[in-house]
């Protein structure tokens, strides 16, 4: 295996517990808002399009959990990438706060498509026979793109500051454990110094002459 094929296999496996983490994260964000977007529909003036549909969001729940659990497995994978490995990835230096385009359309455009299609199919699941109304989806593609951006952020924010924090955490104990291993060696080579403290002045002292007058 080439130099170059390592750095890639090696980027590609720190990346994955990040990605799980991501991904929970968005998944999260995209169940929030499907709420977010429903309510701010509900509100709207003369909006009452989506009446008699309230069961259609059976599964949510079922989708918390799985990205709560998610969540947690993703973080605790990527913590140990970074002990073995120094790093979360280097996908975490590339781009802003927001990351690349590649990362923005990923947490932006694939939740606002599926938040279409999930509409879809909701209806066409329960057998309502209705389809949903170009308001809500409207607001709900808003919604998807403002919050996948905000969950982007602070999926990179997180690791970021858990990168910083770690490493701070191991500079100390490295200071520490020098510390404790030149102590002794100091404390030793005054302890010597201090048994003869005029050796060194003596040593460089011309002996003393006596003057005899006449």
């Amino acid at each position: 295996m080439t130099r170059r094929e390592t750095n890639k296999s090696r980027k590609h496996h720190l990346s994955l517990p990040s990605v799980v983490f991501a991904l929970s994260f968005i998944l999260l964000g995209w169940i929030a808002s499907h709420s977010i977007a429903y309510a701010l529909v509900e509100y709207m003036p003369h909006s009452h399009d989506h009446h008699g549909e309230e069961n259609i969001h059976g599964y949510m729940s079922v989708l918390k959990l799985a990205g709560g659990h998610g969540l947690v497995l993703g973080f605790a994978l990527a913590l140990r990438a970074f002990f073995r490995h120094g790093s979360f990835g280097e996908w975490l230096r590339e781009g802003g706060v927001a990351g690349t385009r590649k990362q923005v359309a990923l947490a932006t455009i694939l939740p606002a498509a599926v938040f279409i299609l999930v509409e879809y199919l909701e209806r066409l699941v329960t057998g309502t026979g209705t389809t949903p109304s170009t308001r809500l989806l409207v607001v709900g593609v808003l919604v998807q793109i403002v919050v996948g951006l905000v969950c982007l952020a602070l999926v990179r924010v997180t690791f970021s500051a858990t990168e910083r924090v770690v490493r701070s955490f191991a500079r100390r104990r490295i200071v520490r454990s020098v510390r404790r291993v030149t102590d002794p060696i100091v404390e030793s080579v005054l302890f010597v110094r201090s048994l003869c403290p005029m050796a060194d002045s003596a040593a460089g002292r011309a002996p003393p002459f006596s003057s005899i007058s006449r």
